[in-house]
């Protein structure tokens, strides 16, 4: 399912600068199943204002005023964090249904996981450990996602969590359409790096308190209105497995 070959330059570019791009992650025919899947995937709406994050599926969307939750929260996202797009949650079970795209069911589980369809024999979290070097480690929660020019997502950290990732699901990406993860430097106002979401690409981030503090604070650029598709994407984190197990150390 995954490819390995660069594994070793990811890990040192890791290490070096707590942030890592991968690309041509993932073997056929699961990325091409992802390329075809995404647009046709049910996606609700992730919404949030400062700490008020709120979840409305696609059903649910289609019997309230949308335009309204839209305008309350890009008013509050001027003045405080916040975040508005498309998305399908993995939560449950019946989350990761997708019946003509078996592929994509057995990707989704691999990444969170679950054997039952199948273990490859590198697994996501082997690559995590490996890239990063952070141990006693799961992942839950990971979300499919879709921004297109009416979304956002504000400059943040993420707290309580050691090791953010996105995988990018677009085939045919070009950087002007935008859709950037902007990594900002330590001053938190400006850009230190910036990574296109080009197709089977892989992003590893360190968003724990390694350093006695939080690092790479970041946000997701606009997305251009004149971007055909929205930008695609699944992107998760890695928490401690055990609160009592072995810490991350920060390697030299």
């Amino acid at each position: 399912m995954f490819n390995t070959d660069g594994l070793d330059k990811a890990r040192i570019d890791f290490q070096h600068n707590r942030f890592c791009v991968i690309d041509n992650i993932i073997q056929e025919p699961w990325i091409g199943h992802l390329y075809q899947c995404l647009p046709t995937m049910n996606m609700g709406y992730w919404m949030c204002v400062g700490n008020k994050h709120q979840k409305i599926s696609q059903e649910r969307a289609q019997t309230i005023d949308i335009n309204s939750y839209k305008s309350y929260h890009k008013t509050g996202a001027q003045q405080e964090f916040g975040y508005w797009h498309r998305a399908k949650w993995i939560l449950k079970e019946e989350d990761i249904i997708e019946n003509e795209y078996p592929r994509v069911i057995e990707f989704t589980r691999v990444v969170t996981e679950d054997y039952s369809l199948g273990r490859p024999e590198t697994t996501f979290l082997d690559i995590a450990e490996y890239i990063s070097g952070f141990p006693n480690m799961y992942t839950r929660e990971p979300s499919y996602s879709a921004y297109d020019h009416e979304s956002w997502l504000n400059p943040h950290h993420d707290p309580r969590r050691w090791l953010a990732y996105i995988f990018y699901f677009n085939p045919d990406w070009r950087a002007h359409w935008g859709g950037q993860l902007c990594i900002m430097n330590s001053d938190e106002t400006s850009i230190k790096h910036s990574i296109e979401p080009f197709g089977n690409r892989l992003v590893f981030m360190d968003v724990s308190e390694l350093a006695g503090h939080r690092i790479n604070k970041h946000f997701i650029s606009p997305v251009s209105y004149i971007a055909p598709t929205p930008r695609y994407s699944l992107a998760g984190w890695f928490y401690p497995r055990d609160p009592n197990g072995e810490l991350p150390v920060m390697r030299d």
